[in-house]
């Protein structure tokens, strides 16, 4: 995960976009190919309902591509680009069905903690590269084209995702659960989550922004105001009311205070969206396909970005539709479900509580962070939400009495 876009494998081109294998792929595979043998040594593999909607979703989503292939015309070539997409989600979605199925509730704290030690290095060297490393993506590909691979963003902070709306999906992934863990009672160096906020702030990203607002809402409403969290939010309004002159020229220099084209352009592929939609209800356009059915309809795609569109659920609605995001919802809602039995649990120590509300938090957070950027498809995001989500069902598990 730290890694991230600094360890791109370059495999093949799609005319507009590279599609990469990824160092975070090949270590993924290793962790799913040791939990495969695992699982196979012992026999048993358990599928929850999450696994099981997720399940149903790609199927959906796999079937709504079949179907796209007579409607639109796509040529074999679009199709393999399509199901690509889709064996990647599936691909990362495997992380969550060997979580349940290897981890024991002992192993889930070591894991939180190397997780969040993965997000708190991305997001120091990210507040490294705001300030001395400006359009980054360019100095560590040269050779790419500007708007269309990367776009420069100057001194925001892209750590290795190279973009500041990822970004900020990454560090809100950690810095959710050390909320949660402050309303929770349990003890969190007050340094940690300081650090994941200041670089929240140097993405100067909207979406991460009212992301964030959501997410503690989020927070608030499970657990309340506690002593802790209402330091910290103390800490924070008086570090931001002493950064304001600098925070507004910051955000000023990067059209954050008015609508600018980045905005517009939102607007009209959300409109875009919806008029699609509107045309295939029932099984939507197929996986990633939107790159080119856009251009059936007379739209002209230009650059990587036009493959997807910003809206989060309005994209799984316009891939897989109305079927498919029913499916993809029931996943979501199971997750919720798993954390809320944890976290209302007296019996489970506060540690694995607070776990439960951080993945409910950043649940909530992402979706709607993806409606700015189309964060619930990137490995980047994924890979922590999935986690967060088996820490839930492990614990939910192993809390249950063996004899029922």
């Amino acid at each position: 995960m730290v890694i991230a876009n600094l360890g791109r494998i370059p495999v093949f081109s799609t005319g507009a976009r590279d599609a990469p294998v990824l160092a975070n792929d090949i270590f993924t595979l290793v962790f799913l190919t040791a939990a495969g043998l695992t699982m196979a040594h012992a026999r048993s593999v358990k599928l929850d309902r999450v696994a099981l909607y997720g399940l149903l979703f790609a199927g959906i989503g796999g079937c709504a591509t079949l179907v796209a292939i007579s409607k639109f015309g796509l040529t074999g070539f679009e199709v393999a680009v399509s199901l690509a997409y889709l064996g990647r989600w599936l691909f990362y979605f495997a992380i969550y069905i060997a979580a349940i199925n290897v981890m024991q509730r002992e192993d889930v704290l070591p894991v939180w903690r190397a997780l969040e030690t993965a997000v708190l290095l991305f997001a120091a060297f990210g507040i490294i590269q705001s300030i001395f490393l400006p359009d980054f993506a360019q100095l560590v590909y040269p050779e790419s084209r500007r708007y269309v691979d990367w776009d420069p963003q100057g001194h925001r902070l892209v750590s290795t995702v190279l973009d500041p709306n990822f970004a900020g999906g990454v560090i809100l992934s950690a810095l959710m659960v050390h909320l949660a863990q402050m309303t929770g009672g349990v003890r969190v160096a007050a340094w940690k989550p300081l650090l994941l906020f200041v670089a929240l702030v140097f993405t100067a990203s909207r979406g991460s922004a009212l992301a964030f607002v959501v997410g503690v809402a989020v927070v608030l409403a499970i657990r309340g105001v506690g002593k802790r969290l209402l330091k910290f939010g103390l800490v924070s309004i008086g570090l931001v009311a002493a950064l304001s002159p600098w925070l507004l020229t910051y955000a000023r220099e990067y059209n954050k205070l008015t609508l600018d084209a980045s905005a517009l352009g939102r607007l009209l592929m959300w409109a875009r969206g919806l008029a699609v939609f509107a045309d295939n209800p029932v099984i939507g356009v197929g996986m990633n396909t939107w790159g080119f059915v856009q251009e059936r309809y007379g739209w002209i795609r230009l650059g990587a970005a036009t493959y997807g569109i910003e809206g989060g659920l309005l994209f799984v609605a316009v891939m897989t539709g109305v079927v498919g995001l029913a499916a993809y919802l029931l996943m979501m809602g199971s997750a919720a479900l798993n954390a809320r039995a944890v976290w209302r649990s007296m019996e489970i120590p506060l540690e694995h509580r607070a776990l439960a509300v951080g993945a409910a938090a950043f649940t909530g957070a992402l979706i709607v962070h993806s409606m700015f950027t189309n964060s619930l498809f990137l490995p980047y995001i994924m890979e922590p939400l999935f986690v967060l989500w088996a820490f839930s069902r492990v614990i939910r598990e192993s809390s249950v009495p063996t004899a029922r």
